[in-house]
């Protein structure tokens, strides 16, 4: 039997490559997500471990220190043990090309551009920088810029450059160019001198956060040495420090690796219902050959142990080809972040024994789980069947199965509609609710999906064959004919639809979300904005610059500040950590809010804070309490409670005044401003307005001016990127299922073989027989598209009423996106079935009657 099952393998290669290839992209999906997450960690290893190589101690302050004072640098530089001791600090900053007065940004796309500090090749701890061309800066207006990028933005020696940094703006020369291991050229890397670098960056707050030090002897015992010396600061290797860095990003980017996983296993199952599928077509085509081996003498553990057999290797093959489609799908994806600048230098191909064994075990596992069903049917085939003339026995009755998948929809349903209404309920708990009715949604409806079929799949049939006459009346009838083969061909493309349906009803929704929020909740009339990529901040002189353009009223800063009230943050990140809402003026010339008591202006030292956060901590109009910065500044100040406002979106618990955090004297990089709000005082119209505040803002490189709907875009542009990666990773379940109703047509035209050759002994033409088969697929791909988009709908709406309490309010349907889906269906359905449909016209009609 073992060689009847390998010899059958071999002998029907069309049908082997079927549903190999069914194994194969459920497989590579899941093999590619575990080596790209590989390549990611072995790039950033690569740099974490370039960054600290052949340094000998990293010096890190104290827990609870603001950082590494002077006093403490200088006594580490003089420690007879140190030899070399080197700051890690840098800033980001944007760069321009041109004059002072027209400015040229130098745009860096998915890169970035940073200031740090520049040390001769002698001077260097760890991996050395090479002047490769020009001289070192020896003053802070001369810059050394990384070959690399020099060469990929066309930066040349001798060139002036304008930086923008968050606190001011300067003019440097280039003097020199080096080069760096990894350097990928993304990334512009300007140094300068650590004397004029200090003074630019440090003279407020002199403490840095890292040093680098190489000293003598052992890494160990310099560590050692210089902790037992200096125990107000902590010490490590350079190798532990890479360690402990490298494992921190392998913990952040696992949750990549199971975002990907997830995804692949939505392709792997939809490919396990093609596997069954196409197994359960196999089983029913080689009836009369299980008979006849029945008949033989084998046995039915025999016959379904010979379907497993093959299933086995079909499951190995595919899974082992589906890894190196992974590798493919790697090395694609990494040559196309390559050529938009995010390359991944070092990190290899990913390949590793997770990601070769998983796939493999699953791949093999899942498709002989799936064969396991129409395995023991084979088992089961009586030896009489050898003597029947029809292809496969009398179909098996629909009824249990229908009912059994009802009762699923119904309870998927309820669990769907508890977690929509259960308003008492959390979030989460009302999400698991959804989740649990979305699994009984999709189970119910494979359940049932055979019993569905048969009133709307002929009934749509009969109506788009309607002008094709008596080949589309055979078509509808085909279709009814055998309803578990076209609910099992069509549940796939369901699934595949109904995740797209749920991702762009979240996506819309958020977009709606974010509309309705910007729109009226801010009152500003234009406000001034980094670009969103790094999170810039705003150039310390841009609000007196928008203050004195021509038609501003009133101007407001924003920002986000590591400050408290009472120890209390607007955002509380943890122990110890947070940041709170920090404005200049009136937040009421922002924002729009409605005020419950007191007054919004917040003057000189005034707090205004939300009627839920007020409660909670006991404020109330008048209070006065104390301001801080911890880990930040000793200094502290007295602020009071001045108005309390309704709940608004925007701003979340409190908001505080600049002029009291201004007293605190914090480092310009921790009080920047992020976001300027501009009101005009009624003398020029708005679109003057917008002109003369674009004007004078060119100058600054680095600012938009944007309107309130323009504000909504570009959080709404963030959105629609997050949505194209989902939607592209969907997309794979999608191919999937497309190639399940391929696959099925195919496995269906040739066990229709007999069938199709008497339609053309009787007179049918080529033309009709392809005409009936593609009619037969549109039928199966638009019922699959209609199921999925309804059960997307309604798991939609009820996970998005599950999650009212984070901000979702009301549920958006992305009409246009259904409208493409439903009419893509149509395409799919003839795509699919132009190879099944050539196939079928072209068979011989006597030599099928004959068979």
């Amino acid at each position: 039997m073992r060689t009847v099952s390998l010899r059958n393998i071999a002998a029907h290669k069309l049908r082997l490559a079927l549903t190999v290839l069914a194994v194969v992209l459920g497989t590579a999906f899941i093999s590619g997500a575990f080596m790209f997450t590989n390549s990611l960690s072995n790039s950033f290893d690569a740099a974490v471990n370039n960054a600290y190589q052949d340094v000998d101690a990293v010096a890190q302050p104290a827990e609870g220190s603001a950082g590494i004072t002077p006093e403490q640098r200088q006594a580490l530089a003089d420690d007879p043990a140190v030899t070399k001791v080197n700051l890690t600090e840098k800033t980001t900053v944007v760069l321009a090309r041109g004059t002072a007065e027209s400015p040229e940004p130098i745009q860096t796309g998915s890169g970035s551009a940073d200031l740090g500090v520049w040390y001769a090749p002698e001077d260097v701890v760890g991996n050395p920088r090479e002047l490769v061309e020009g001289s070192a800066p020896v003053n802070g207006e001369e810059v050394a810029v990384n070959a690399q990028a020099a060469e990929q933005f066309g930066i040349s020696v001798g060139e002036e450059l304008t930086v923008v940094d968050p606190a001011a703006r300067f003019q440097v020369t280039v003097t020199g160019l080096y080069e760096r291991d990894l350097d990928q050229g993304t990334a512009i890397n300007l140094l300068m001198p650590e004397s004029d670098f200090l003074d630019r960056y440090h003279a407020d707050n002199p403490t840095v956060g890292e040093l680098l030090i190489d000293g003598e002897g052992e890494a160990q015992s310099v560590v050692d040495d210089l902790a037992a010396a200096h125990p107000d600061l902590t010490f490590e290797t350079g190798q532990q420090l890479a360690d402990e860095v490298s494992k921190t990003i392998q913990d952040a980017l696992s949750f990549v690796n199971y975002f990907l996983v997830a995804f692949g296993l939505v392709a792997l199952l939809v490919g396990t219902f093609l596997i069954a599928n196409t197994f359960s077509m196999i089983v029913a085509q080689r009836t009369k050959e299980f008979a006849l081996l029945r008949a033989l003498g084998a046995s039915r553990r025999q016959i379904t142990n010979s379907v497993v057999l093959e299933a086995a290797v079909v499951g190995f093959l595919g899974s082992a080809i589906g890894i190196l489609v992974g590798v493919g799908l790697v090395a694609a994806i990494k040559a196309i972040m390559a050529a938009q600048g995010a390359a991944l230098p070092g990190s290899g191909l990913g390949l590793s024994p997770m990601a070769v064994v998983v796939p493999l075990i699953i791949g093999t596992v899942v498709t002989v789980i799936s064969a396991w069903a129409p395995a023991r049917r084979a088992g089961q085939v009586e030896p009489v069947e050898a003597m029947r003339s029809s292809e496969s026995a009398t179909p098996q009755p629909l009824t249990v199965r229908t009912i059994l998948g009802l009762v699923l929809l119904l309870a998927g349903v309820i669990a769907g509609l508890v977690g929509a209404y259960m308003d008492d309920w959390g979030t989460a708990d009302r999400a698991w609710a959804v989740g649990g009715g979305a699994i009984g949604v999709i189970v119910g409806f494979f359940l049932a999906g055979p019993a569905l079929s048969l009133p709307i799949v002929p009934t749509f049939g009969r109506l788009i064959g309607l002008p094709f006459g008596s080949i589309g009346k055979l078509a509808s009838t085909n279709s009814r004919r055998n309803p578990r083969r076209t609910s099992a061909t069509a549940f796939a493309l369901a699934l595949g639809i109904a995740l797209v349906t749920v991702i762009g009803m979240l996506g819309q929704t958020m977009k709606n979300s974010i509309d309705d929020l910007v729109e009226t909740g801010v009152s500003a009339e234009f406000v001034l904005m980094p670009p969103q990529r790094g999170g810039f901040p705003i150039p310390a002189e841009v609000p007196q610059t928008a203050l004195d353009v021509e038609g501003v009223g009133t101007v407001l800063t924003y920002s986000s500040v590591p400050v408290a009230v009472d120890g209390l943050y607007t955002y509380d990140y943890g122990p110890g950590q947070g940041a709170s809402d920090v404005i200049s003026g009136d937040p009421a010339d922002m924002v729009v809010l409605d005020m419950i008591e007191g007054t919004s202006d917040l003057g000189d030292d005034g707090v205004i804070a939300s009627q839920a956060f007020a409660e909670e901590h006991g404020w109330n109009v008048g209070d006065t309490y104390e301001l801080s910065a911890p880990g930040l500044s000793p200094a502290t100040t007295e602020v009071e409670i001045v108005g309390i406002y309704d709940e608004n979106a925007i701003f979340a618990n409190d908001v505080i005044s600049r002029s009291a955090v201004d007293k605190l004297g914090l480092p310009a990089a921790v009080s920047s401003v992020a976001m300027v709000g501009v009101n005009g005082d009624g003398t020029v119209d708005q679109e003057q307005l917008r002109q003369n505040l674009t004007e004078a803002m060119n100058q600054y490189i680095v600012v938009q001016v944007l309107s309130a709907g323009e504000m909504a875009g570009v959080a709404g542009d963030a959105v629609t990127q997050m949505l194209n990666i989902l939607y592209a990773l969907l997309a794979l379940a999608i191919i999937i299922a497309i190639l399940g109703i391929v696959n099925t047509l195919t496995l269906s035209v040739i066990e229709r073989r007999q069938e199709l050759g008497m339609l053309r002994a009787v007179g049918s033409q080529r033309r009709q027989i392809r005409t009936m088969i593609i009619l037969e697929s549109v039928q199966i791909a638009v019922f699959g598209a209609v199921a999925g988009i309804a059960m997307g709908l309604f798991l939609g709406w009820a996970f998005l009423k599950a999650l009212a309490g984070t901000g979702l309010e009301s549920v958006a349907i992305p009409w246009s996106l259904l409208g493409i889906v439903l009419a893509g269906s149509l395409v799919v359905g003839v795509l699919a079935a132009i190879f099944p449909a050539n196939r079928a016209a072209k068979t011989p009609p006597l030599d099928a009657i004959a068979d």
